[in-house]
């Protein structure tokens, strides 16, 4: 049977069905390999996703999910409907933050979004419902803003499921230590107090920009593809260690986090410099909850404008 709609992100594809009364379904990631000049011979329409995610709001993203997404339609399926073809270009973006275990971005891209999704409940839950505990988690503990959970019901309510969260017994707080003790998590996390240090002043080395200056219309596109490999390979070889920090005399249950000096590392004298550390509200629940865990097995996530992410690993 001809697949009907798909979506395909950085690193993966993903396919969904519309039945003859318009309902649209999420059939899963696709295990085989797809070809887009087979797609398009076949009569398939490509479209681009919503530029409301792109990555060239980025100075580094990690591989899956730095591109955007488009999606495929197969001839003979409408999807011009207005709540339909609204969730399909928005949705792909999510789909590459989940399948990233990437809970901040995947958190943030609901919320930017969540009129558009929350008009597919049952679909945005079961996409999002693997990673769920850990969206609310980054979005509540990990944000500076205090983001409170029944504010974004659809979330919180697939999320309380995987917690086993019963307000009568335990608080939020509580359920998240035992959740995190109980459990291997992936969690991605902004880092706060960057301003108290020099890293991010240094996370844009002259040398790399100037890597452009001897471009010439000579295979243009390919050493330009060169280039973005090369800095991409370059932001994603950062040391980044992410360990807990009990000598801090402001907090005991600090967790700090030291990366690679970009410029440093370019011109030869590579170190760890402290970046920031994670928000203490997160710190706290994390080191409660695994007090022997000392180092998360840290890794840059992505780079910005507006901020530093690491991944962490309890």
């Amino acid at each position: 049977m001809e697949r009907q709609i798909l979506i395909k992100t950085a690193a993966a594809w993903f396919e969904f069905s519309k039945s003859r009364t318009g309902q649209i379904d999420f059939v899963g990631k696709v295990t085989e390999a797809l070809r887009e000049d087979e797609l398009l011979e076949g009569g398939y329409q490509k479209i681009a996703s919503s530029s409301y995610f792109t990555p060239s709001y980025y100075i580094y993203l990690q591989e899956g999910e730095n591109a955007n997404p488009f999606v495929y339609v197969a001839g003979d399926v409408d999807v011009s409907d207005f709540d339909t073809f609204d969730f399909l270009v928005h949705i792909g973006p999510l789909l590459a933050a989940v399948d990233s275990k990437d809970s901040l971005l995947a958190g943030e891209l609901y919320l930017r979004r969540r009129s558009v999704f929350e008009k597919f409940p049952q679909l945005s839950s079961f996409i999002m419902e693997d990673l769920c505990a850990e969206i609310l988690f980054s979005l509540c503990y990990g944000e500076m803003q205090n983001i409170l959970p029944d504010t974004i019901p659809l979330l919180f309510n697939s999320a309380k499921k995987k917690l086993n969260f019963d307000s009568s017994r335990e608080t939020l707080d509580q359920a998240f230590m035992r959740y995190l003790k109980d459990n291997t998590v992936t969690l991605t996390l902004p880092l706060v107090g960057t301003s108290f240090y020099n890293w991010e002043d240094e996370m844009c080395p002259d040398a790399l920009g100037k890597l452009c200056d001897n471009l010439s219309c000579d295979n243009l596109l390919g050493a330009a593809e060169k280039i973005r490999r090369a800095k991409h390979d370059f932001y994603k070889s950062l040391e980044c260690a992410v360990q807990a920090e009990p000598y801090n005399l402001q907090d005991r249950n600090a967790i700090i986090v030291n990366i690679e000096n970009p410029s440093a590392k370019i011109s030869g004298n590579p170190g760890l410099e402290k970046a920031g550390h994670i928000r203490a509200l997160a710190a706290k629940i994390i080191r409660e909850a695994k007090p022997k865990k000392m180092n998360y097995d840290g890794k840059l996530c992505s780079l910005s404008d507006k901020g530093i992410v690491v991944e962490l690993k309890l």
